[in-house]
């Protein structure tokens, strides 16, 4: 039993329609975000290395940017990644109430992986910021002790972007994991350690495909955040207008090429229990939103004009909601059976609550008392019987119990005579039982 069963109830059928709409809602965020940050680290790790190794600043300025721009500060990463990746977890834990399955504690050790590599990734931005107070200093004659924490810094910079971008490498892969197990009930007692997840081949599809469709979001943002957003790179700078570009196509068309390759992959490990027309579907609407960006693309790369990055931004977020729908969708085919056990366990409970509660409308509980129980009982002293502060808190709020002996009362304790049966009716036993427990609360 994993730890969110103790947190989260059963959903019923109406729970499940809701959890499911804010699933869609939550990868709809959390996804993209993901992959923007995945990939824009990657690119501006790599840029940054290649300037220091070639010595040239358009490179450095290149990594630096790409950071600044498709990273948001700490408090909107916190509610465009961490939160939407918690409501995930969540969701799925409710789901997947009862099952025998590993999906849920794949997602929660994503979470705090996925933390981690958001703080590392931080520092790696904040880093850029102090090389570039330091290079500010240059000017001048410096002490050895800031050339000392300029190289420290510069150090301490590349380990936090490699350790930031292996973690979260990390992180996505048991997300995706998670997901992907759960969407195969067949697999659930067979998969149950993280070590057979990496000779899962529907896993490394699903794991690709993210992979390829965070390269094409990451150059589809930097097309828009450098030539759309705001106006676009400052006039003038030719040279670095051309390179952003350049790479910027290079990267998003390289993840637009090979993303069919694991549409298709992944339809081939569809089970029977999760296809249906929609899935299908929304695989098709996937393929051609790819056309229509690859030829984007291809018409940005060939031209100088810039004017198509808006439309390719909004194509890649449709195919983000295609792709998410699909996975939505194929899930819940393969869901049937565990939602029908869920809405038993949620209906049950719902019955266990009810018991709990019984109607006193008709009946004076309060008069009935003073009429039938006043000459045997007090609540906080002794008389005939025990007082009701000693012996109602062990009903444990029950008041169908303590109704039910008030009714057809039997000798419970031998220190007190039994109580005779006050020939009360059912609702007026129920009555008696309410004002007794409400009574002993307030006191």
């Amino acid at each position: 039993m994993n730890i969110f069963e103790q947190l989260v109830i059963p959903p019923s059928s109406e729970h499940i329609g809701l959890l499911t709409v804010m699933q869609i809602i939550s990868l709809l965020t959390f996804l993209p975000f993901a992959g923007i940050t995945l990939g824009a680290s990657v690119f501006s790790v790599y840029f940054k290395k290649r300037g220091k190794s070639t010595k040239n600043p358009l490179y450095i300025m290149m990594a630096k940017d790409v950071m600044d721009k498709l990273t948001a500060g700490k408090a909107a990463g916190f509610a465009l990644g961490v939160l939407p990746m918690i409501t995930i977890v969540l969701v799925y834990a409710q789901l997947l109430y009862g099952a025998k399955v590993i999906s849920v504690s794949l997602l929660t050790l994503a979470l705090i992986l996925y933390i981690v590599s958001y703080v590392f990734i931080y520092n790696y931005k904040s880093a850029f910021q102090l090389e570039a107070v330091i290079g500010a200093l240059k000017s001048g004659t410096l002490p050895g002790e800031v050339r000392e924490y300029e190289d420290k810094v510069v150090y301490m910079g590349s380990r936090y972007g490699n350790w930031g971008i292996s973690i979260l490498l990390t992180a996505m892969f048991l997300f995706i994991s998670g997901m992907t197990i759960a969407s195969k009930p067949g697999v659930w007692s067979s998969v149950d350690n993280i070590l057979k997840l990496l000779v899962s081949a529907p896993i490394w599809v699903n794991f690709l495909y993210f992979l390829s469709s965070s390269a094409m979001v990451t150059g589809g943002a930097i097309l828009y955040f450098f030539f759309v957003w705001q106006g676009g790179v400052r006039p003038g700078n030719l040279e670095y207008a051309a390179a952003i570009k350049k790479y910027a196509v290079i990267t998003a068309f390289a993840g637009t090429l090979i993303q069919p390759i694991f549409i298709f992959a992944g339809t081939l490990f569809l089970k029977p229990y999760n296809a249906s027309s929609g899935v299908y579907a929304f695989a098709g609407f996937s393929l051609l939103a790819l056309l229509l960006i690859g030829a984007m693309l291809y018409q940005i790369f060939k031209s100088s004009e810039t004017n198509l990055s808006g439309a390719v931004f909004f194509l890649i977020f449709m195919l983000f909601t295609f792709t998410i729908v699909k996975d939505q969708l194929t899930f819940k085919n393969a869901m049937k059976e565990q939602y029908l056990v869920l809405s038993s366990k949620a209906e049950e409970l719902a019955k266990e609550k009810q018991g709990m509660i019984v109607q006193v409308s008709g009946a004076d509980g309060e008069k009935i008392f003073n009429e039938k129980c006043v000459a045997c009982h007090k609540f906080d002293v002794k008389l005939v019987g025990p007082p009701y502060q000693e012996t109602v808190p062990k009903y444990s709020g029950d008041l169908k119990k303590l109704a039910a002996f008030i009714y057809n009362p039997q000798k419970v304790n031998p220190d007190y005579p039994a109580m005779p049966n006050q020939g009360l009716k059912q609702k007026e036993a129920d009555a008696v039982a309410k004002y007794i427990m409400d009574k002993v609360g307030k006191k």
